[in-house]
C-alpha cells in the first residue's frame, strides 16, 4: 500500500473544515442548473429530515438579493407513492381486507390464529412487491418446496387435519396475494411495496408514452437500495432524465474492503453502469475521508442503560464548550433511551435541541399502565369457563398490585384525596393494597376488589372481567374519563397528551371493529393495539436546524455533522440480531432478491460508517459487558472495526477508550458522571457500608444490652453486625409481602402451634402426659396444622388470613408438616414408655435474666437476658429441662464445640468458639447456654437445655456438651459471666465498626441485602 501524506493538524473550529454532502450538493446544483432549470428539477433523498435540511442548504447557498425557484425536493418513500398514484392504506385495515380473502377461502379460519402471523405475511407481500419478485414464479417454487415437506410414502394426512390445512395454506397463498392486490387497486390503496411496484409501473409507461413530460431527476444521499428503486433509477438513467450522487467513501467502497458497508454500492455500479463521480464530491467520487481526516474517537463504557443518558448529556455540554459552533448529533440506536437523554441534557448549557425521531408510545408510562392491565386481565385464575374467551374471575396478587402502585394511578389518588366530596374514596388504591398484605390474598376474586375498592367508580373499570374487546374498550375509556380530569386541572401538557394519544388509538379500532360480527378476543384486541402503539409516537415541537439534534441511525442518512454521540453501540442494538422475521423460508428470500438479515446488516453498516465521514468528535458510548440486568450483547463489531482496521490505515486517528464512573462529593451526593481513561477505572471497589461506634451508637448498643439481649440478636451481631444494627438498633422494619409459598418461618410456626396445642390442656391441669395421650393427638394434627398455617402474628385472628394454595410444594410442605409431627409424637411415646409419663410445667414461657459486667474501659452493664422457651419439662429427679423445637437441619455434632474424634479442642479453645464463632452449631450452643444461665438464675443450677430435631429420623432431644464453662477454678455462671463479658466488650468496642459480613451465603435471605448493595 503507499503511503499517504500525513493528515493537517485538527482545526480548533471544526465548522471550517468540511463540506457537509447536502452543502456540496447545494452549490452543485446551483452552479449548474440556471433558475428556471432548477425549479423543473426533481431532487430526492432518502428522507424528510434532509428534505428539510437541503432545502436550507439552498437558501444559503443561493446568491444575496436573488431570488430562486427552490426545485421539488421529495424524500424517496413520499416520492414513490405520489408516482403511484395511490395511498398507502392502513395496517389495521389491511389486516383485516386479509382476514376477509382468507375466509372466503377457508370459513374455519379462526381470528386468534391469524392475528399471530397476519402482519409477518403483509410483510412478506410488501418485500415481495418492493423488490420486484416474480409473484407467480415465487408462489409456485413455495408451494414445491411446502410438497416436498410432506412428501411420505405413507398415507398423505387426513384432509380434516390441522398438518393438511397448513400445507393447503401455502398452497393457497398466491390467490390470496392476487385478490388482496386487485381489491387495493380498486380502491387506489396500497401496502408500502405494492406502492412500490406500481410506481415503476407508471413511471415506464410514461416514459414509453410522453418521455418529454417527465422532468429530470437528481438522487442525492441515497442508502442502500431495494430493487423497485434501482428499477426507477435504471429507467430514468437510461432516458438521461436522472443523476445519482452517492455518498460514499473509499474505506468501504475500495474492491479490496472486507467491510459490508461498500458491497450494496458495488453492485449497484455494476448493474446501473454508474461512473465512479456518483459514488460522490471527490476528485474520483468517493470521498477519502475515513483514512485521512483527524479526528478523535472515544469508545466509553458505562455501567447500565440508564447511565447513557447521563453521559450523552455530559458529551454534549463538552463538546459544545470545547467548539460553540460545532453542529452535535446524538443517535439513539435504541429509541427507548430518547427520554434519559432528554432528561440528561444539561438546560443552561443546552437550552435549544431539536428532536427529531419522536417518542414511541411504548416508550411512555401511560402504556406501562396499559399493559399492566392487560397483565393483570390475562395471568388470572379462570373459573367456570368453557368457551375461548378470556374472562376471569380471580386475580393475581402481584399483577394487581404492580398495577395500583402505576404513577399514573397514584397521581389519581393524590388528587382524590384532595377532593372534599369524594372523602369515602380518600385513599382508596393505597387501602386496597395494605388489605392484600394484611389477609395475604394470593388471589381475589372480583367482589373481593370491588368490596376493597369501596366500588369506586376506577377500581370497577380496572377489575371488571374482560371477555371479548367490546369489555376491553369500555373500560379503556372509563379509564381515560376518570384520569383525564386530574390532568386537565393539574395543566400537565406531556401526560395529556398521552391520554388523548391513547383515546384516538382505541377510539381507531373500536371503530374498526364495530362494523364486524367477529368480534376479537381480548389477546387479538391486545396484539392489533400494540402495533398501533408501536407506530404511534409523540412529536416534539423544536428548531428542524438546531444546533444539537437528538435522532435515530436512519434518520441520520445525508446528514452530516461536526460532533457525533452514538449510544448502544453493542451487538444485538447496532448491528440489530439476526431475526428471520418473514413466513418465507430463508432460501425463497435469497433465491427472488428479497432482503434478508445481510441486506439490513449492510444498510446498518453503511448508515454507521458514512455518519463518522466528516465527523471530527465521535463519541461512542457502550454498556460494559457483565452489567445487570441488561441483554445487550459485547461491544458492537463497528467499535472493533475502528480499532482493528480504521485506526491501523489513518495515521490522524487519537483513539481513546475509557470508562464512565460516578462522581461523588464528599456529602454523598451524585453529581453525574466522569469518563476516565482506562478500562479498570469502573473495576475497582472502594469503600463500603461502615459505622463507627461513636458515643451516641455505644449508648444506643448499652440501651439495648439493658433492656433486653436475646440469644437471636447475640448471634445476629456475631454473623453481621451490620444487620443487627438494622434489626436492632435503627429497627428498620422488613417489608411486609403477599407469601404464596410456605416459608420456613411459617411452616416453622404452624408446627410449633400444632405442638403447644395438644400439651396446653396438660400444663393448665399439670397432668403428665401419658402414650396413650399422645395416641388421641395424631388424629387432631392435620386440622392443627391448617389452623397453624393462618396464623396472624403467631396468634389466631377473627378473621384469620388467608390460606396459601394447597398446590405444588405447599401441599408437599403440608403432608411434610402432618409427617414430622407424627414423627415426634411417635418418639415421644417412645421416650415415656421408657422413662415414665411427661410432665411439662410451661409452653412458650418467657425466660429472664440479669448478668453484670465490667468491660475493659472500666464500665459496669447489666446485661438483661431474655428469651422464649418452646416447653418445660420436670424431670423425675425435680430438674427442669428446656425442649426447644427445631424444624431445620440440626446435626448433633455441631452441639460439641469441644469437636470430635477427628478434631478435638480445649476447654479455652471451646470458649473461643462460643464467644467469636458465627454461623453453624456456635448458634444454636450459644441459644442452649444462655437458657440454661437463665434457668440457674431461676434457682435451677442443674438444669438441662436440648434441642428437639424434629426433621430427623430420631427426634429424640440432643443436648449441647457445656462442661467446657464447668471447670475446677469456675462455675458455670462464673465462667459464663467471663464470657458475656468477652461478648459485651466486642459489642461496645469502638475499634471494632458495625459492618458487613464476609460470608456472602449468610446476606442470600437477609431482608437488608438491598441497603448494603449485597
Amino acid at each position: 500500500m503507499t503511503p499517504r501524506p500525513a493528515p493537517a493538524a485538527l482545526p480548533a473550529d471544526p465548522t471550517a473544515a468540511l463540506q457537509p454532502f447536502l452543502r456540496q450538493a447545494a452549490q452543485d446544483l446551483l452552479s449548474r442548473f440556471s433558475g428556471a432549470e432548477l425549479s423543473d428539477l426533481v431532487v430526492v433523498v432518502p428522507t424528510r429530515r434532509a428534505v428539510v435540511y437541503l432545502k436550507n442548504e439552498l437558501a444559503l447557498a443561493a446568491p444575496k438579493g436573488e431570488a430562486l425557484w427552490s426545485p421539488r425536493v421529495a424524500a424517496m418513500e413520499d416520492y414513490m407513492v405520489e408516482l403511484a398514484g395511490v395511498q398507502v392504506e392502513e395496517p389495521i385495515a389491511l389486516q383485516l381486507l386479509l382476514f376477509d380473502i382468507l375466509r372466503e377461502i377457508d370459513p374455519k379460519l379462526d381470528f386468534d390464529l391469524f392475528t399471530g402471523w397476519s402482519r409477518l405475511l403483509l410483510d412478506d407481500f410488501s418485500a415481495l412487491d418492493q423488490n420486484l419478485a416474480d409473484a407467480s414464479n415465487l408462489f409456485e417454487y413455495l408451494s414445491e418446496a411446502k410438497a416436498l415437506e410432506r412428501w411420505d410414502l405413507s398415507d398423505s394426512p387426513a384432509p380434516a387435519s390441522a398438518t393438511a390445512a397448513w400445507f393447503r395454506f401455502w398452497d393457497d397463498l398466491e390467490k390470496v396475494y392476487r385478490r388482496l392486490r386487485r381489491r387495493l387497486k380498486e380502491q387506489h390503496l396500497a401496502y408500502p411495496g405494492l406502492a412500490y411496484r406500481l410506481a415503476v409501473d407508471a413511471l415506464q409507461k410514461l416514459l414509453q408514452a410522453t418521455p418529454e413530460q417527465v422532468p429530470q431527476h437528481v438522487f442525492l444521499g441515497l442508502g442502500v437500495l431495494s430493487k423497485a428503486e434501482r428499477r426507477l433509477l435504471k429507467l430514468l438513467l437510461k432516458e438521461r432524465k436522472a443523476e445519482v450522487r452517492f455518498d460514499t467513501d473509499r474505506f468501504y467502497l475500495d474492491g479490496d474492503s472486507p467491510n459490508r458497508a461498500g458491497q450494496p454500492f458495488r453492485q449497484l455500479a455494476d448493474s446501473l453502469d454508474l461512473p465512479p463521480t456518483a459514488f460522490g464530491f471527490g476528485d474520483m467520487g468517493a470521498e477519502e475521508l475515513l483514512r485521512t481526516l483527524p479526528r478523535r474517537v472515544r469508545f466509553i463504557g458505562v455501567a447500565n442503560n440508564s447511565m447513557q443518558g447521563k453521559v450523552a448529556g455530559q458529551l454534549v455540554m463538552e463538546g459544545l464548550q470545547t467548539a460553540p459552533r460545532a453542529s452535535v448529533a446524538v443517535v439513539l440506536p435504541d429509541e427507548t433511551l430518547l427520554l434519559p437523554v432528554l432528561h440528561g441534557l444539561p438546560p443552561e448549557q443546552v437550552p435549544q435541541f431539536n428532536v427529531t425521531m419522536g417518542l414511541s408510545f411504548r416508550s411512555t408510562p401511560l402504556f406501562n399502565l396499559i399493559d399492566l392491565l392487560f397483565e393483570v386481565h390475562l395471568t388470572g385464575i379462570r373459573e367456570g369457563e368453557t368457551s375461548s374467551d378470556y374472562g376471569i374471575r380471580r386475580y393475581h396478587h402481584l399483577t394487581v398490585t404492580k398495577l395500583l402502585a402505576h404513577p399514573f394511578l397514584r397521581r389519581y389518588e393524590n388528587w382524590l384525596d384532595t377532593q372534599p366530596e369524594q372523602a369515602a374514596f380518600h385513599g382508596v388504591l393505597d387501602d386496597i393494597c395494605r388489605q392484600i398484605v394484611k389477609r395475604n390474598a394470593v388471589l381475589l376474586t372480583e367482589a373481593e376488589l370491588r368490596e376493597l375498592g369501596r366500588h369506586h367508580p376506577l377500581v370497577e373499570a380496572l377489575f371488571r372481567p374482560w371477555r371479548n374487546c367490546d369489555d376491553v374498550v369500555q373500560a379503556c375509556y372509563e379509564v381515560i374519563e376518570l384520569l383525564r380530569d386530574v390532568y386537565q386541572q393539574e395543566h400537565t401538557a406531556i401526560e395529556a397528551e398521552y391520554l388523548y394519544l391513547f383515546y384516538t388509538l382505541v377510539r381507531q379500532l373500536d371503530s374498526a371493529f364495530d362494523c364486524r360480527t367477529q368480534r376479537p378476543s381480548v389477546r387479538s384486541f391486545r396484539r392489533f393495539l400494540y402495533e398501533q402503539m408501536t407506530r404511534t409516537r409523540l412529536p416534539f415541537a423544536g428548531e428542524p436546524i438546531a444546533q444539537v439534534q437528538v435522532m435515530g441511525l436512519l434518520e441520520t442518512r445525508a446528514l452530516d455533522f461536526d460532533h457525533i454521540i452514538i449510544l448502544s453501540c453493542n451487538e444485538q442494538i447496532l448491528p440489530a440480531p439476526k431475526r428471520n422475521t418473514s413466513l418465507f423460508p430463508y432460501d425463497v428470500l435469497t433465491k427472488y432478491g428479497m432482503p434478508t438479515y445481510a441486506e439490513h446488516e449492510a444498510a446498518t453498516s453503511h448508515q454507521f460508517w458514512r455518519l463518522l465521514q466528516r465527523a471530527q468528535r465521535v463519541d461512542l458510548v457502550y454498556i460494559l459487558p457483565g452489567a445487570e440486568g441488561v441483554q445487550a450483547g459485547e461491544r458492537s463489531r463497528f467499535l472493533l472495526q475502528i480499532e482493528h482496521d480504521l485506526a491501523a490505515q489513518n495515521p490522524g486517528l487519537e483513539l481513546l477508550d475509557l470508562t464512565a464512573s460516578a462522581t461523588v462529593l464528599p456529602s454523598g451526593q451524585q453529581v453525574g458522571g466522569e469518563i476516565a481513561r482506562g478500562s479498570e477505572g469502573n473495576q475497582k471497589y472502594e469503600g463500603d457500608l461502615v459505622l463507627e461506634k461513636d458515643y451516641e451508637m455505644r449508648g444506643a448498643i448499652r440501651g439495648l444490652l439493658e433492656r433486653g439481649l436475646s440469644a437471636s440478636a447475640l448471634n445476629e451481631f456475631l454473623t453481621c453486625s451490620l444487620r443487627f444494627y438494622f434489626s436492632r438498633i435503627a429497627k428498620f422494619q422488613e417489608q411486609e409481602g403477599v407469601a404464596e409459598d410456605l416459608g420456613a418461618d411459617v411452616f416453622g410456626t404452624a408446627v410449633h402451634f400444632v405442638l403447644e396445642h395438644l400439651m396446653t390442656p396438660f400444663v393448665a391441669e399439670s397432668k403428665p402426659i401419658t402414650a396413650e395421650d399422645i395416641a388421641s393427638w395424631k388424629p387432631q394434627v392435620a386440622e392443627l396444622l391448617e389452623r397453624g398455617l393462618a396464623l396472624e402474628d403467631g396468634e389466631e385472628a377473627a378473621a384469620p388470613r388467608q390460606q396459601l394454595p394447597d398446590e405444588g410444594l405447599n401441599h408437599v410442605l403440608r403432608g411434610v408438616g402432618v409427617h414430622l409431627v407424627d414423627r415426634y409424637l411417635d418418639s415421644l411415646a417412645q421416650q415415656i414408655a421408657e422413662e415414665g409419663p411427661l410432665r411439662v410445667v410451661g409452653l412458650e414461657q418467657q425466660l429472664f435474666g440479669t448478668v453484670f459486667v465490667e468491660t475493659s474501659a472500666g464500665e459496669q452493664v447489666a446485661v438483661r437476658l431474655v428469651g422464649y422457651a418452646d416447653r418445660v419439662d420436670e424431670l423425675p429427679n425435680g430438674q427442669r429441662r428446656i425442649i426447644d423445637y427445631k424444624t431445620g437441619a440440626v446435626h448433633g455434632g455441631g452441639l460439641n464445640l469441644l469437636g470430635s474424634a477427628r478434631k478435638k479442642y480445649t476447654p479455652q479453645e471451646a470458649l473461643e468458639r462460643l464467644v467469636t464463632e458465627a454461623g453453624g452449631g456456635a448458634e444454636k450452643v450459644r441459644q442452649l447456654w444462655l437458657y440454661r444461665l437463665m434457668l440457674a438464675q431461676l434457682g435451677y443450677p442443674a438444669a438441662q437445655a436440648a434441642i428437639v430435631p424434629l426433621r430427623s429420623p430420631d427426634p429424640t432431644p440432643l443436648e449441647a456438651d457445656l462442661s467446657f464453662l464447668t471447670t475446677d477454678e469456675l462455675s458455670f455462671e462464673q465462667s459464663s459471666n467471663e464470657a458475656m463479658r468477652r461478648l459485651v466488650d466486642r459489642m461496645l468496642d469502638p475499634k471494632e465498626h458495625i459492618r458487613k459480613t464476609d460470608d456472602l451465603d449468610v446476606c442470600q435471605w437477609c431482608p437488608y441485602k438491598g441497603i448494603c448493595a449485597r
